[in-house]
């Protein structure tokens, strides 16, 4: 038979025994939980017991993660161009080129890096942007003095480097179209702090200023102009069937006013 004192020491051992098992039952489940994809690290991941991770492309059926608010977003508006398409978009269709990265000209964003988390976080505002008002739109990637990715909307995703932007272009059904859009498209600039969008139509380009000490000002050109060669003051776009382009819109008349 056990003495009194006997089972209060066996009882203590118990629930010592029992706390421990609480406690790394605890740090197991957190270290399993799945991560959702962030910044740079587009896997779901998972730490080992031994510290080490493990990485999915999403996360496991009825598992962390697998929740409605967990999963990616579906973009509705997002448009992959064939080369015939982005032929005729450029020569007589109607889109707009606007970006919300790195405003360089900006003293503040000057002085971050362009590879920031900040860039990254707007450009994605921009393309939720662009969704809301309902407006058709392409990644592209952008040269003008410096690397950039951006949305070519029409009117009818790139590694960050140290000089990379993100963009889009946005496409409109028509000038009427555009120049009903021309606004909000603008005002979208000057909200994401940008320094100027550009607006195409019928082989016509005008870059418009958003922000800085030209906001308001106008220049552009006509046509454009395959650059498979071009080392600056190009657009890039990859297209059905991981193609890519690379081609030049004009705008000399910016360079004539002093502008760029």
């Amino acid at each position: 038979m056990f003495s009194e004192r006997q089972r209060a020491i066996q009882a203590s051992c118990i629930r010592e025994a029992l706390v421990e098992l609480r406690i790394a039952d605890a740090v197991t489940t957190q270290r399993t939980k799945w991560e959702a994809p962030k910044g740079r690290r587009k896997l779901w991941r998972r730490e080992k017991p031994n510290g080490d991770f493990e990485y999915r492309e999403s996360p496991p059926e009825g598992g962390e993660g697998s929740k409605k608010q967990d999963k990616p977003k579906v973009y509705k508006n997002h448009v992959t161009m064939t080369k015939p398409d982005l032929d005729k978009t450029l020569s007589h269709g109607h889109f707009t080129l606007i970006s919300a990265d790195q405003n360089p000209k900006d003293s503040k964003e000057s002085k971050m890096k362009p590879d920031d988390e900040f860039f990254h976080k707007r450009h994605e505002q921009l393309r939720d942007a662009l969704e809301k008002a309902g407006l058709r739109y392409t990644d592209v990637v952008g040269h003008y003095g410096g690397k950039e990715s951006s949305f070519l909307v029409f009117h009818d995703g790139t590694e960050l480097t140290p000089k990379t932007q993100k963009s889009m272009m946005v496409h409109h059904h028509d000038a009427e179209e555009l120049k009903k859009n021309r606004k909000t498209l603008e005002e979208m600039g000057k909200k994401f702090n940008q320094n100027s969008v550009l607006h195409g139509s019928g082989g016509k380009n005008m870059m418009v200023f958003t922000a800085g000490d030209k906001a308001g000002q106008e220049c552009g050109g006509k046509g454009w102009n395959e650059a498979p060669n071009a080392k600056d003051l190009f657009t890039d776009i990859n297209l059905e069937g991981k193609e890519h382009t690379k081609f030049q819109l004009d705008i000399k008349e910016c360079f004539e006013k002093g502008f760029l």
